[in-house]
């Protein structure tokens, strides 16, 4: 038991190990990004010349709203998932230790405060989906199924993180702590 915990400390404790690994999570993450990022810089023009056609087609302004909305919440999205990108792949390694530890924590760190971004673009998809006419739903409807997938997709994105990024946060967080002799 006691070499088990020994192990432990060792590894957390194993700047090189650390950094190597951050580097291939960062690049990693950055490559996820900058593709989900890509796909919504293709949707906002697709989904833009949709919504134009569906207007002049059936002039129903809730609908043009709606669309709106959607691509709004995509704008967001990409824009969100650029500004991640540029964060992820541009980290300094070379920056002093305790520093890059920091920073490498709060960037695996489950909420930030600027994910409330992905909250207003879910906030609108939520009003675009209410508004849109062609799923004829209620919008109570609407809302629990909407509240669900959000609810299911942030339990498995907290799984995720807990068991592959959590470690790293952790590690970098020991590491912290080993520092400042805390």
């Amino acid at each position: 038991m006691n070499n088990n915990n020994n192990k432990t400390h060792s590894e957390k404790s194993n700047l090189d190990a650390l950094i190597h690994r951050l580097q291939n999570e960062d690049s990693q993450y950055a490559r996820i990004v900058k593709n989900f990022q890509v796909v919504y810089w293709i949707f906002i023009p697709l989904f833009s010349i949709v919504a134009l056609f569906s207007f002049i087609e059936t002039n129903d302004i809730i609908q043009l709203i709606g669309d709106l909305c959607f691509i709004i919440s995509f704008l967001i999205f990409a824009l969100f998932f650029g500004r991640f990108y540029k964060e992820y792949k541009c980290v300094n390694y070379s920056k002093p230790t305790i520093r890059m530890l920091k920073e490498a924590a709060y960037r695996y760190k489950p909420f930030q405060l600027k994910t409330i971004w992905v909250f207003i673009a879910l906030l609108f998809i939520d009003v675009g989906l209410c508004l849109n006419r062609s799923l004829n739903f209620p919008v109570l409807k609407v809302q629990l199924y909407f509240i669900s997938v959000i609810i299911m997709s942030t339990i498995i994105g907290l799984i995720i993180w807990y068991y592959k990024y959590k470690p790293l946060r952790d590690s970098a967080m020991y590491l912290i702590k080993e520092i400042e002799g805390k």
